[in-house]
């Protein structure tokens, strides 16, 4: 017995040398089974094989079933447009990963398509998906292309699935995403009589996006939704909304969808345009202004400050008939300033009748190094105290300063006003007011004054609905 022991604790420290040695060994219990594929060769039946380089598919591949193709770290796979891939087997893209599609994927149905890390699929692109796409924690998969999901395909996402708005998507089979999923519908997508997509995550229906649904929308409890369009549900379709009712619905994007657009000439002021002959403005034909009430936090001082025209500038603009609304620039760089800021802001605006949204101006560098949860919390914690007291909230800023320091999967509940000085705009996301040039020339006004286009009839709307005092 003695010698017995003694022989498995000598067994047992060679296993472990050899683990050392040799941790390719300990890293993957089927290494023996793993060939490095170089793109070229024929994937065999019940093998594994690992993309570790670069490489670009331009014929054919087959992915036997039985057999996984696994794009590692580091790996790429590019399906080129001529090159195609027929999954009946499992394509697995490891974190680190990347698979861009610019030719034709089928993943057949027993076909697996598993993304853990990045998947693209281009506009010239082509998917048809008979099998199963599963999207796990931190895989995000963006696709521009046309793609068709077959009845008893299956789409599984824990990560984050977007169609952008030049993808074109008929959807037969079922789709789950589950809780802190994020699915964004921006294209054109058609969910047919037996197709179903379940959300318990977050789900957005962009602006740019053509939604026609025969089959069910479900939304669960603890799903959270945004909407910059309509979605057409013929006589079979269903939308299953179980979310609970939110305290300030009538206070989000929500309430703007089905509203009609309209076209509008605005302008933005503050103390920087000195006295401005609002007569002449008016006469200019200048339908709307957003004025400065005040800003943070700043100088030698650090106190908050009104706008020093703010006054002048509300009463003499609704004098001659433009509306208007009124702008905070922040600097606060915590939750608790976020909040003092609009209590201090609604102090100043709290008489006025106003008729368009009281916005929060946030664009300091300081602030996008704060990090995207802590800026939601803030701008959260600032919307809070507009909506407690009926003011419609809208945020404004660039549209680089939106895209590089805010998840707008947790804010787009809110209006934006967006600024990009530009012939058109960009921005994938929904906006209501387009701030288009810097040095506008109005009469009336003796220096440059921003420009601005609205898109909806917001006197008529926030009346509707008894806020900012009207």
């Amino acid at each position: 017995m003695a010698l017995h022991k003694k022989f498995l604790r000598i067994a047992a420290a060679f296993i472990v040398c050899i683990g050392l040695i040799f941790p390719m060994f300990a890293a993957d219990s089927h290494a023996a089974n793993v060939t490095v594929w170089d793109g070229v060769s024929e994937l065999s039946s019940g093998h594994t094989y690992y993309v570790l380089d670069t490489i670009m598919l331009r014929k054919n591949v087959v992915i036997p079933t039985g057999t996984k193709l696994s794009v590692r770290n580091g790996g790429e796979l590019r399906i080129m447009p001529r090159g195609s891939m027929d999954i009946y087997g499992e394509l697995a893209v490891a974190i680190g990963g990347l698979v861009k599609n610019s030719g034709t994927m089928n993943v057949k149905r027993s076909g697996v398509f598993s993304v853990y890390g990045n998947a693209q699929s281009s506009l010239n692109g082509v998917m048809n998906v008979a099998g199963s796409v599963n999207i796990y924690n931190k895989g995000l998969f963006e696709t521009s292309s046309t793609m068709k999901f077959y009845t008893g395909s299956s789409v599984f996402v824990k990560g984050e699935l977007k169609f952008y708005k030049s993808s074109d998507t008929k959807f037969s089979g079922t789709m789950t995403g589950i809780e802190n999923s994020n699915i964004e519908l921006r294209g054109i997508f058609s969910v047919t009589l037996s197709g179903a997509v379940d959300v318990s995550g977050h789900l957005t229906v962009g602006a740019a996006s053509n939604i026609r649904c025969s089959g069910r929308l479900a939304l669960t409890e603890t799903s959270t939704y945004t909407r910059f369009n309509k979605i057409t549900f013929t006589k079979s379709g269903q939308l299953l909304d179980r979310r609970p009712d939110y305290k300030y619905h009538d206070m989000t994007v929500d309430i703007l969808i089905d509203e009609p657009d309209v076209y509008r000439r605005g302008i933005d002021v503050s103390y920087a345009q000195d006295e401005i002959n609002w007569q002449r403005v008016a006469a200019s034909g200048i339908d709307f202004a957003i004025i400065r009430a005040g800003r943070g936090r700043a100088g030698k001082d650090n106190t908050m400050m009104e706008d020093i025209r703010f006054r002048y500038n509300i009463t003499e603009a609704q004098k001659y008939g433009i509306d208007v609304g009124v702008y905070f620039y922040s600097y606060a760089s915590s939750v608790s300033e976020a909040k003092e800021e609009a209590e201090f802001l609604v102090d100043i605006i709290k008489d006025y009748k106003i008729q368009y949204p009281v916005i929060l101006d946030m664009e300091e560098n300081f602030q996008g190094e704060i990090g995207k949860k802590k800026l939601t919390n803030m701008i959260d914690a600032f919307f809070e105290v507009l909506m407690e007291n009926r003011f419609f909230p809208m945020f404004y800023s660039y549209k680089s300063w939106i895209e590089q320091n805010l998840d707008m999967t947790t804010l787009d509940k809110y209006a934006v006003w967006l600024a990009q000085v530009n012939d058109r705009v960009t921005y994938d996301g929904g906006y209501y007011i387009w701030q288009y040039s810097f040095t506008g020339k109005v009469s009336g006004i003796n220096y440059d004054v921003d420009l601005d286009i609205s898109y909806k009839n917001w006197p008529a709307i926030l009346k509707k609905y008894g806020l900012n005092n009207l």
